[in-house]
C-alpha cells in the first residue's frame, strides 16, 4: 500500500487543526513544566536555607548550653554537659592545655591517661568556672565552620573560646579551643 501524497492536500483544514492543537498542548505543557521545575527549584532552595540554619541553630544552641553550664558549680552537670554534647572522639581525647606564664614562659601539658580523661575535662571546667562562672555572652558569631564565643566577666577578662562541631547532625561539639585576654 503506498501513501497517497495528495492526503495533505485533501485534509490540510484537518492537519492544520491537528498541528495548532498539538502545539498548543506542547505549550500548555511545556509552562506547566516549567511552573513545576520552577516550584521544585523553590522548594529545594527553601529545603537548603532550612536545614543550613537548623546546623547553625543547633551549634549556636550547643554555644550557649556551654556558657550557661560553665557558670554553674556542679559537676554532675558538666558531665552530663559532655555526654551529651561531645562527640565520641572529643570524650576520648586527652586534655591538651596550653598555658602562657609570661612571654617567653609556657606551660603544655598532654599526659592525661584513658582513665583520667573525663576527670581531666571536669577540671577544665573547674577553671573555666572559676574564670567564667559569672560571665555574659559578649558575642558569638559563626565563623567558616565553627562557632565564635566571646565571654567576659565582672573584672574585665575576656575569653575567645572557638567551638568546632561534627560534619553530620547532631552537630557535636568536636573540639573546644580557648583563648583568655586580659586587660
Amino acid at each position: 500500500m503506498t501513501f497517497p501524497w495528495n492526503f495533505l492536500s485533501i485534509h490540510r483544514p484537518f492537519v492544520k487543526l491537528i498541528k495548532a492543537s498539538l502545539h498548543h498542548l506542547l505549550e500548555k505543557q511545556t509552562f506547566h513544566a516549567m511552573k513545576i521545575l520552577f516550584l521544585l527549584i523553590c522548594l529545594f532552595a527553601f529545603v537548603g536555607a532550612f536545614a543550613q540554619g537548623k546546623k547553625q541553630t543547633t551549634k549556636e544552641k550547643r554555644a550557649r548550653e556551654l556558657h550557661r553550664v560553665i557558670g554553674l558549680n556542679d559537676k554532675e552537670q558538666w558531665k552530663k554537659f559532655m555526654t551529651e554534647n561531645y562527640s565520641k572522639s572529643m570524650l576520648e581525647r586527652p586534655v591538651k592545655s596550653n598555658v602562657e606564664k609570661t612571654e617567653k614562659e609556657s606551660s603544655t601539658s598532654n599526659n592525661t591517661s584513658k582513665a583520667d580523661v573525663l576527670e581531666e575535662k571536669l577540671k577544665v571546667f573547674e577553671r573555666l568556672h572559676g574564670d567564667f562562672g559569672k560571665s555574659k555572652i559578649v558575642s558569638l558569631k559563626p565563623v567558616s565552620d565553627r562557632i565564635e564565643m566571646i565571654l567576659e566577666n565582672t573584672t574585665g577578662l575576656k575569653g575567645v573560646f572557638n567551638i568546632n562541631f561534627e560534619d553530620q547532625s547532631p552537630f557535636l561539639i568536636n573540639r573546644i579551643a580557648v583563648e583568655i585576654k586580659e586587660r
